[in-house]
């Protein structure tokens, strides 16, 4: 058997799920105690060992270790992450080239957008009927109405479930 069942026998007896001395109910001896113990036996023998001397700082403090950089890092030893430069021009070209491209697509959906409204056809239809206020607007009124009868609905059912109902 291992060393420390007899102590968690004891630390049963402690904390009242044994009401007995069950180290020496399992060996056959007398009882060292009868019903709780106040503190069970130490499962040392002999004297505790000391606990280990730890090293702790005196202030709560984080030292970073120094070590020696090559002679090329030194200027750039501020900077965190250390790319190279032909990283960062390929970066850049790469940076323009998408700015320069959303503004060709920018200007060509500019174009589009407003050949759209003045009536030009595509396809062989002409859109711009579609696009007129009178017709938004009528489109907007319609949905407006039945958004107000369905909240309506709806909130009389809310509010007659609070309503007391006497028989």
């Amino acid at each position: 058997m291992s060393a420390n069942w007899a102590y968690n026998l004891d630390l049963l007896a402690q904390n009242n799920v044994l009401d007995f001395d069950g180290a020496a109910f399992v060996t056959g001896q007398a009882p060292r105690y009868v019903g709780r113990p106040a503190m069970p036996p130490s499962p040392y023998v002999g004297q505790v060992p000391p606990a280990p001397a730890l090293k702790q700082p005196e202030v709560d403090e984080f030292k970073q270790e120094k070590t020696k950089l090559p002679k090329q890092e030194e200027k750039n030893e501020n900077e965190i992450v250390k790319n190279p430069s032909w990283k960062k021009w390929a970066f850049g070209a790469i940076a323009l080239g998408g700015i320069i491209f959303a503004a060709f697509k920018a200007k060509s959906a500019y174009n589009w957008v407003k050949d759209l409204f003045k009536g030009k056809k595509f396809k062989g239809k002409k859109l711009s009927n579609k696009f007129k206020w009178s017709n938004i607007k009528d489109y907007a009124s319609k949905k407006w109405d039945k958004v107000k009868d369905f909240s309506g609905k709806q909130w009389n059912k809310f509010k007659n479930l609070f309503k007391s109902k006497k028989p």
